[in-house]
């Protein structure tokens, strides 16, 4: 029995009811640098520095006053080797034929190695915790069945659940039917690839839209696949790119679309034109005699006058027409998927209803306008040739005494 206990890889130990040992193995004896026959009939004060070993006075008073089994931790200073170890202890009573007790048996291993790392792991997670929840981004991490593996504090803020409630559900169950599927679609990717995939994600919620910039990486757990994904909310990055687009291809003073974005579209337009040979109406229009107005009432006053006409022209055309200003008082129209005869109907009716309304407010001031008309044409080399054309039915629209539609092909 003796030889077992030597070759068990634990200290194993006996103490009578003063504390007195009466039984060490091999291990006990490397520990407390002594042999065997010194170690029998001492107490633990002579082996440790008990004010600093008070785990193990405590556990054995216990079991010897107590009679139960203890199963604990013990962190004990050891004078041999002048360290502080923990150990894992098994302390059970000893009882003699009587079921009288007459000490306790021990069986402990050295896991100080094992807490120092188990407390540095701890300490590398709650750091990693604290980074992860302070991070400008929404962590998580999902397996191939969809279900939540981990989430930041930003993600459970989002979700508006605590952590522990997302974590081994899947999306589904705590998303909405439709921003599950979306996210789906780039993780499925990820996960199918083992690729690192960037992608700019929008989700609509309370009919607020937001906007993500996701990194997504594929990692494997247990033999699992799953995903590390870090999603930055770029919605007001988002709104001032907007914005910013918005205003480069606005007119400032009407807030129709400006030169530069016309002539853009155009060329578009014509690219397809030459491709598919779609009908394109093309018309200008100035403001007849506008500098007598800027002369006479001030250019103030010829702003909100443009400002008037611009909402009322907007409101006659579809959402796909091209509205733009591209002089001081020059203004075009681009009409897709549009013959010539709708075209001159739409010219038309611009005419009319700007002849029939009454600019800027108390001023009551009366406008006309001479229009130029065209068409894309399969003769056309570019949309210059386009463009020059429409400008030569504007220039005689003025010639023939304004307020008119002239047509060219």
């Amino acid at each position: 029995m003796s030889k077992i206990c030597d070759n068990l890889g634990a200290y194993i130990f006996a103490k009578d009811m003063q504390g007195k040992y009466t039984y060490a193995n091999d291990k006990v004896e490397v520990l407390f640098g002594c042999s065997k026959s010194d170690i029998i009939g001492k107490g633990d004060s002579e082996f440790f520095d008990l004010s600093m070993s008070q785990q193990m006075v405590e556990n054995d008073i216990k079991v010897l006053s107590g009679q139960q089994q203890v199963v604990s931790e013990e962190s004990n200073f050891v004078r041999n080797t002048s360290e502080q170890r923990v150990y894992r202890i098994i302390k059970s009573p000893l009882f003699d034929n009587e079921n009288q007790i007459i000490g306790l048996a021990g069986i402990a291993h050295d896991v100080t190695e094992e807490k120092r790392l188990r407390e540095q792991v701890e300490e590398q997670k709650q750091l990693l915790s604290i980074i992860l929840d302070n991070v400008e981004a929404h962590v998580y991490m999902k397996d191939e069945d969809r279900r939540f593996l981990y989430v930041n504090s930003k993600v459970a803020d989002l979700f508006g659940l605590d952590s522990k409630e997302i974590i081994g559900q899947k999306e589904q169950d705590i998303l909405s039917e439709e921003t599950a599927e979306h996210f789906h679609l780039s993780d499925s990717k990820v996960i199918l690839d083992q690729q690192v995939l960037r992608v700019e994600e929008t989700v609509i919620d309370n009919e607020q839209k937001y906007h993500y910039l996701s990194v997504k990486v594929p990692v494997t757990m247990a033999g699992k696949r799953s995903l590390i994904g870090f999603s930055t909310d770029v919605t007001e990055i988002y709104k001032l790119k907007e914005e910013f687009k918005r205003l480069a291809n606005t007119d400032d003073l009407t807030g129709i679309y400006n030169r530069r974005y016309f002539l853009k579209e155009a060329e578009k337009a014509y690219s397809i034109f030459k491709r598919q040979n779609m009908e394109v109406g093309l018309l200008t229009f100035d403001v007849d005699y506008f500098k007598k107005i800027n002369d006479r009432y001030g250019h103030p006053v010829g702003d909100e006058v443009l400002q008037n006409l611009t909402a009322i022209v907007a409101c006659l055309l579809r959402k796909e027409d091209i509205f733009a200003r591209i002089g001081g008082e020059e203004f075009a129209i681009l009409l897709p998927c549009t013959d010539i005869t709708s075209a001159n109907r739409v010219a038309e009716r611009v005419r009319r209803e700007v002849e029939s309304s009454l600019f800027c407010g108390i001023q009551k001031i009366q406008l006309t306008v001479s229009i130029g008309l065209t068409e894309f044409s399969s003769k056309d080399t570019s949309f210059d040739d386009v463009f020059s054309r429409v400008d030569k039915a504007l220039y005689k629209a003025k010639e023939s005494g304004r307020n008119c539609v002239t047509f060219l092909n």
